[in-house]
């Protein structure tokens, strides 16, 4: 664990110049989406409903009747 403060501390400049901010932002960025897209992956309904699975013999009350 000290060899990497240690590295930390040699590398400052070259870490938190523009580009090593850079790289860090789109590593965290990265991490922080996939995280994000497996909590929401869970919440997404598994029963979808399409419209090539809806079968109607006439008019669908609330879409083709205007009153």
């Amino acid at each position: 664990m000290e060899s990497i403060f240690d590295w930390i501390s040699s590398n400052f400049n070259v870490l938190f110049s523009g580009l090593g901010v850079y790289v860090i932002s789109l590593i965290v960025s990265l991490m922080l989406g996939a995280l994000g897209f497996l909590f929401i992956r869970r919440r997404i309904s598994i029963n979808k409903v399409r419209m090539k699975n809806v079968i109607s013999e006439g008019d669908v009350v609330g879409r083709d009747k205007n009153g």
